[in-house]
Order: structure tokens, then sequence, then C-alpha cells
């Protein structure tokens, strides 16, 4: 019998290509809402320490209309934007992580609505 090893093997590029894109299909072709865990603990913009591992975006609760233009940006890999609760920065959010973006930035994505986290579950 061999021992088995406790170390943890990182995935290939080409691997974690597959499996992101197994996870898109089946997320789009129920249309779930999206709820993630991301690596980095907090928001994305410097000085800030707003919690923001872990986020259930609660789309349902904002209607059909937001629900299903943000869930489609989500799983087709677009992603949307949303503000930070505590330092007001925007944030992109997408099934790969999350980043600081500047309002022109914004600009260019689909929007979670002003109040978002008011019903979000953030960890």
């Amino acid at each position: 019998m061999t021992a088995a090893s406790s170390k943890s093997k990182t995935p290939a590029a080409d691997e974690r290509d597959r499996m992101h894109a197994l996870y898109r299909r089946g997320g789009e072709e129920r249309q779930m809402a999206p709820h993630i865990v991301y690596a980095e603990p907090s928001c994305p913009h410097a000085g800030c320490d707003q919690a923001m591992q872990a986020i259930d975006f609660r789309l349902e609760d904002h209607g059909r209309a937001v629900h299903d233009l943000l869930v489609r940006a989500w799983w087709n890999d677009t992603g949307f934007v949303g503000r930070c609760p505590r330092c007001g920065g925007w944030i992109h959010f997408s099934i790969r992580g999350k980043r600081a973006m500047t309002a022109n930035e914004a600009e260019k994505y689909p929007q979670l609505p002003n109040n978002w986290h008011a019903g979000a579950t953030i960890l």
C-alpha cells in the first residue's frame, strides 16, 4: 500500500479551464443565481476591510428583470459590478474573481442595484 500524499496538487491551466467551462455550462443551463466563495477575504479596494469572501447575491430579491440580466452576465463570464457597502468603490464580481474598478470601467458592465448588499449574505 502506498502512502497518500498530504500535498494538494494544483490542476494545470488546461484542466482549470475545462473545469471552469463545465461549471459555467451547468450554471447557465439551470440559470442558477450566483453565490461564490472568493480566495480574497475582503473588498479589493486598498484600505477597505469589508468582509467579502463569500457572497450570496440573492438576485431573486430584485425582481425578474434584474435577476435574469445578472444571471446571464454571471454565467457568460461577463460578470457584473456593484459598490462596496463600506467604501463605496466599484467592484467587478465574476466567477473567476473580484477586482476594484473605476466608475468609468463600471459603466461597461451590468450593475447590481444600489441596495444589493441589504439583502445579500456577505461573509
